[in-house]
């Protein structure tokens, strides 16, 4: 299935002519992994109350998430050739009130883990069961927003919350270790509480 979605990726940005591919081909492991293995969902229901929520923080990775979601069945896979067309639900950066089954509306990087950790936390608040994943680029932790965000999640111990980070090393302007080094990666993840993988 995830090379079957990555097929999908190569002939959704063909036909659109523009978008992102180094971030969509990485994840598409993981969404296969989300939509066909782990989440609680609908696709008949996209709104389903009790459904898990994939908060996409690195919107312009969003061809995965589409291409997964038609193979789940949430729309037609015709639809994903209708990418970043003027009208389509399908745009460069998903937005909430457009494509039901998605959780927010992505462009700005790191706003993303905000989201999922409020949502996270109002789950916990309201004593449900379903769960928050967060999914992020390397790049985006370059914004301090992150950091306080991954600090309130560690600090109130959020363990309805797991955040996806797609360690590729790559950003727009280079390699994520020139740009702004991250390491030592994980160990800043452990200092502010979190379990890592």
């Amino acid at each position: 299935m995830a090379n079957t979605i990555r097929q999908d990726i190569i002939k959704m940005l063909l036909e659109a002519g523009s978008g992102h591919s180094a971030g969509p081909l990485d994840m598409a492991d993981i969404f296969t992994v989300l939509y066909f293995h782990i989440l609680h969902h609908n696709p008949k229901k996209p709104n389903w109350s009790q459904r898990d929520r994939i908060v996409l923080s690195c919107g312009h990775i969003c061809p995965v998430r589409y291409a997964a979601m038609a193979r789940a069945g949430y729309f037609p896979l015709k639809e994903l050739s209708t990418l970043r067309k003027l009208g389509s639900r399908l745009q460069g950066h998903p937005e909430l009130s457009k494509l039901p089954g998605t959780e927010n509306t992505s462009g700005p990087l790191a706003q993303g883990i905000s989201v999922a950790v409020g949502m996270a936390l109002a789950g916990r608040l309201d004593k449900k069961s379903w769960r928050v994943y967060a999914v992020l680029s390397d790049g985006e932790h370059n914004e301090g927003q992150l950091w306080e965000a991954v600090m309130f999640a560690g600090k109130n111990k959020l363990s309805n919350l797991t955040a996806i980070v797609d360690r590729n090393n790559i950003q727009i302007d280079g390699n994520t270790e020139n740009i702004m080094p991250l390491e030592p990666f994980a160990d800043k993840y452990r200092a502010f509480g979190w379990h890592v993988i």
